[in-house]
């Protein structure tokens, strides 16, 4: 396995553990919550949404050092919920859609965005000191 592919899954790891797993931590919060196939079906989107972000972040974040990895990541990990909130905008769905795709965008922003800066700072090459004479 090279290292290119070590840190891809690292970083979709990370992505998955942050987002996900604040998910899970909000849903057990809540206590009431009924698991069904409407759940599943949810994790997976967002597993899937996570590659997407990852890729995005592995193409950005290569020729910057650490921080400018970071800043790439988070800014690709808050585009699916911009993505989410301009659909809720232009297509102007039913009162509970609205609410509904507005608060998953809320809830995993953050995440999302840290999960992201996590893997940009994976997937970043280090930058070589050179030295000008």
């Amino acid at each position: 396995m090279s290292s290119l592919t070590k840190r891809l899954l690292a970083a979709v790891c990370a992505w998955e553990v942050c987002a996900i797993g604040s998910l899970l931590v909000a849903v057990a919060l809540t206590g009431s919550h009924i698991w069904g196939k409407d759940d599943v079906v949810v994790i997976a989107e967002l597993a899937i949404c996570g590659l997407f972000v990852v890729g995005a972040v592995a193409l950005l974040s290569r020729r910057f050092g650490k921080i400018g990895g970071a800043i790439a990541g988070v800014l690709c990990g808050l585009l699916p919920s911009v993505l989410i909130l301009t659909w809720v905008l232009v297509a102007r769905p039913g009162f509970e859609a609205s609410a509904g795709s507005s608060g998953v965008a809320y809830l995993l922003a953050v995440p999302s965005g840290m999960g992201g800066g996590i893997a940009g700072i994976i997937c970043s090459r280090r930058k070589k000191a050179s030295v000008t004479s």
